[in-house]
């Protein structure tokens, strides 16, 4: 399982989300608890210290390789793609 943020800016975008709901293929969580200091989401810019922090850990978290990480998002954009049809 992995979760994500996402924001959504159009009627139809909201109506696929809710669609792949109803499939059971995602699970909509009202309020997920996220890092809001994420130097992923808009917001504050990091302190030097928070961003030496986040190098830190990002350099110490698992890699993948991109031909993996290309072949996996391949086959779950695939799958996406026949769930929302």
């Amino acid at each position: 399982m992995q979760t994500l943020t996402i924001q959504i800016h159009t009627q139809s975008g909201l109506k696929a989300i809710r669609t792949l709901e109803e499939k059971h293929a995602i699970r909509i969580v009202e309020d997920a608890e996220i890092d809001m200091d994420s130097p992923a989401l808009p917001g504050q810019p990091l302190t030097l210290k928070a961003f030496r922090s986040w190098v830190a850990s990002a350099e110490a978290a698992p890699s993948v390789s991109l031909k993996a990480a290309k072949s996996q998002w391949a086959r779950q954009k695939k799958q996406l793609q026949q769930l929302t049809k």
